[in-house]
Formats: structure tokens, C-alpha cells, sequence
């Protein structure tokens, strides 16, 4: 029975059994959603590392709270399962 089902920890592939392979392939991604979280995350970043005053508004208090919610975004275009329509 150890024979037949085989864990390949390989990046691509999850878990191969003899019924059913999870790929990355399979796994769908919103990437309009990405994208956004992404250019949401460089931009608090770069918003908390520009400027020369440590105790700016902009640093400790809008450029954390956008850096939180791009993580919010990313995750939502990670973990959003789409519709699929019957048209």
C-alpha cells in the first residue's frame, strides 16, 4: 500500500496519489488583484522610507495602514475562488 501512494514535495506538485494531482497549474490567481496588492505594498514601503522626518504622520501612520491593507488585497487574490459561468 506505501507503494501506491507517492508525496512529492517538489514545489509543482503537492500531493500525487493515483486519483488525483494538485498542480500549480490548477490553482487560479486573480491577477488583477495581485497586481493591485502589490503596487499597494511597494508604494507603503517606499512611502515609510522616503523623507527625513522619523515621526512624519505620512511614516507611522498612512504608509502602514496601505502596507496592511496590500497584504489584505494579496491575500484575497490568493484565496478568491472565481465564478465560472455557464455561458
Amino acid at each position: 500500500m506505501a507503494e501506491k501512494v507517492r508525496i512529492n514535495l517538489n514545489l509543482l506538485v503537492f500531493a500525487c496519489t493515483e486519483t488525483k494531482v494538485l498542480c500549480m497549474e490548477q490553482i487560479e490567481i486573480s491577477k488583477s488583484a495581485l497586481i493591485t496588492g502589490l503596487i499597494l505594498l511597494i508604494s507603503g514601503f517606499v512611502m515609510m522610507a522616503l523623507g527625513s522626518d522619523t515621526y512624519s504622520f505620512w511614516k507611522i501612520t498612512v504608509s502602514p495602514i496601505i502596507i496592511v491593507i496590500a497584504f489584505c488585497v494579496i491575500a484575497y487574490s490568493v484565496m478568491h475562488k472565481p465564478h465560472k459561468s455557464n455561458v
